[in-house]
């Protein structure tokens, strides 16, 4: 099995910038381009800003979308796919003396998937603007907010995530299906036979987000490809992904993905 160094990953490094005990990557990926089973000698985070990849992690399957947060401990295997868009990812390396550190203090750091939209979500998104500035206070906000990204995730509580069973594998097809449209909880706990309360904690259980966060993640993903491959004004998109209004998906898509929609989609075409 390969096993990367500090600061090497697959795909296409666009950027790359160490400050004190991090290491952070910009990589790209074509679509559907495999990534093969490896590890990494550094522990790390990755904070997926475009497109999306479905990663296998031992026997569990996890599917990311933008904003989607995962942490990689030092020699866990894994391997993804890149779903059928081109993909960008911010990866957050911890230097290895930070780690022993972090373990003199008792302070770990649990395997994490699908945290979007809480707060190290958007601690990620401060991390990805502060990492294309240029101006001399970069380095030090930089710093700052990979160590309150390390802190938070030490306070995250373990979730021992397995085999989902039929009816809520069911009901996440059925949200993938029909994300546009306005479900309720109480329709999708219905068509699968169980309890609405029952439903909404046990996809959190086993998805790491709730249902209406998975939800916006599906929204998200569906505008953002939109937002590159189309010149459909932003009122159109925003409807066509289940959004209320062009402001409320302003709104929401800048929460996610740390930009408005409009910078978005020329960030991503002068690219």
């Amino acid at each position: 099995m390969e096993r990367l160094g500090p600061g090497s990953f697959h795909g296409c490094i666009t950027r790359s910038l160490r400050v004190a005990d991090f290491i952070l990557t910009e990589s790209e990926f074509d679509p559907y381009s495999r990534l093969p089973r490896h590890a990494h000698e550094n522990s790390y985070f990755c904070f997926a800003l475009q497109g999306g990849f479905t990663e296998r992690c031992g026997s569990r399957e996890v599917v990311y979308q933008p904003s989607a947060l995962t942490f990689r401990a030092s020699g866990q295997p894994h391997e993804a796919i890149v779903h059928e868009m081109h993909t960008r990812v911010l990866m957050v390396e911890i230097s290895s003396r930070l780690t022993e550190k972090l373990k003199a203090d008792s302070l770990t750091i649990k395997s994490t998937a699908e945290l979007c939209g809480g707060t190290m979500s958007r601690l990620c998104a401060r991390l990805n603007r502060e990492f294309h500035k240029a101006d001399s206070a970069a380095h030090l906000a930089i710093e700052g907010l990979a160590l309150e990204l390390v802190a938070e995730a030490t306070r995250q509580p373990y979730r021992r995530i397995g085999a989902a069973p039929g009816w809520l594998r069911q009901a996440r097809e059925m949200i993938v299906e029909h994300f546009s449209e306005p479900l309720k909880l109480k329709q999708i706990a219905g068509e699968v036979g169980v309890h609405p309360v029952y439903l909404a904690t046990a996809f959190r259980q086993k998805f790491g987000v709730t249902v209406g966060e998975f939800v916006r993640q599906l929204r998200i993903e569906h505008a953002c490809a939109d937002l590159i491959n189309g010149d459909l004004p932003l009122a159109a998109i925003a409807l066509q992904a289940g959004f209320v209004d062009q402001s409320h998906f302003s709104k929401v898509f800048k929460l996610y993905v740390g930009m408005t929609p409009h910078k978005y989609r020329s960030l991503v075409r002068s690219s």
